[in-house]
């Protein structure tokens, strides 16, 4: 029975680091904009999935289950992130930028062609990519959760239940950062205009 069990959560482990991996990365990048620290991330959570996958009730749920240690880890970092540029900004002689990682003040290539759109004309192209960097530094603005909920419903297609469950939040909470990081953003927009 316990040989059983073991084969069992081995193939689960297996089934996650597949398809959730791949799509955990793609909402850790969304949400960090720097892929070590994505990569970082999904590790986390495999590693996390590994240490508790005995306490999962329904293996149907597996996906979403580790989806929101994914989220999880990164609100984490994001907080970590936000703190760190606080106390730096705090120093004499300091800025914010030097608190960013090189990487996350020049996007990684190869994930920023994953995301990108299909081939468009130079000058609408570029375009595009300055309101795309437009509509990130205003993400970066918005709170940890607004900027998480909007990247998980408009980046991913998540519904608002499944924000709610990936947030560690009761629904009308999500929708509520929903709701205000749309205001927020939309505000921001407009400004930048």
């Amino acid at each position: 029975m316990a040989a059983s069990r073991a084969d069992a959560r081995s193939r689960l482990l297996s089934e996650l680091a597949g398809s959730p991996a791949r799509k955990g990365y793609g909402i850790a990048y969304d949400l960090l904009r720097n892929r070590a620290e994505a990569e970082e991330a999904v590790q986390e959570a495999l590693a996390r999935a590994c240490e508790s996958i005995g306490d999962l009730r329904d293996p149907a749920a597996a996906p979403g289950w580790f989806l929101r240690i994914v989220t999880t880890m990164c609100l984490r970092n994001l907080r970590r992130r936000r703190l760190r540029r606080a106390l730096l900004g705090w120093l004499p002689g300091q800025s914010e930028a030097d608190a960013a990682p090189k990487e996350e003040q020049q996007p990684d290539d190869i994930a920023e062609r994953m995301h990108a759109a299909p081939a468009e004309p130079p000058v609408q192209e570029l375009a595009a990519r300055e309101q795309l960097g437009a509509l990130f530094q205003h993400l970066d603005k918005l709170s940890v959760q607004q900027r998480t909920a909007l990247v998980l419903r408009y980046g991913h297609d998540h519904s608002v239940s499944e924000i709610a469950d990936m947030l560690g939040v009761e629904l009308a909470t999500a929708k509520t950062h929903l709701v205000r990081g749309l205001a927020k953003l939309r505000d921001l927009m407009e400004e930048h205009r």
